[in-house]
């Protein structure tokens, strides 16, 4: 007889897919951070990131924010496959390389979510271009860490050079 294994700890125990997110359950969306050659490159959206809510603060401006690509894997999924996928779906542009650089654990306080986010380092083949893949990007900009910009969406400008300076990208 096989071994079976019991929880006895609340450990993480994964179900099969479900379509909405449920209280005291857990998701996992990968921060995919883009650069293409020595800079990184966010997308300014109207809409934020596709398949996802507008944070509160670029609701507050009234102005559209930076976002980099960020996105859900389907079950199953392979690494390679999820990146390939969601920066072609989202940037019109496909993935030269990929490296793990992080990763973040938290519950949301508001959805009793416990959300798993792998940050990830995406080097692009092309820069993408404004137009419409999963929803509408208005501006490509490119940036280094002396010039990080002000206005993303989900990162605090200090929060991301810390970040960056951390990792040594």
């Amino acid at each position: 007889m096989g071994f079976k294994y019991i929880w006895k700890q609340k450990e993480a125990n994964f179900g099969p897919p479900v379509e909405t997110e449920v209280s005291g359950g857990t998701h996992i969306s990968c921060e995919n951070i883009l650069k293409f050659k020595d800079k990184f490159v966010a997308l300014r959206r109207p809409e934020a990131i596709p398949e996802h809510e507008i944070p509160q603060k670029a609701l507050d401006s009234g102005k559209p924010h930076l976002y980099f690509v960020h996105g859900l894997p389907r079950w199953g999924e392979e690494l390679e496959m999820y990146i390939k996928r969601v920066v072609k779906d989202q940037t019109g542009v496909n993935v030269k390389s990929y490296k793990v650089l992080d990763l973040q654990m938290e519950v949301y306080k508001d959805t009793n979510q416990w959300a798993w986010t792998p940050l990830l380092l995406v080097k692009l083949n092309s820069l993408p271009k404004a137009g419409r893949y999963g929803n509408e990007i208005t501006e490509v900009v490119q940036f280094t860490r002396k010039d990080v910009p002000q206005d993303f969406g989900w990162w605090e400008k200090e929060e991301l050079e810390e970040f960056i300076d951390k990792h040594s990208i």
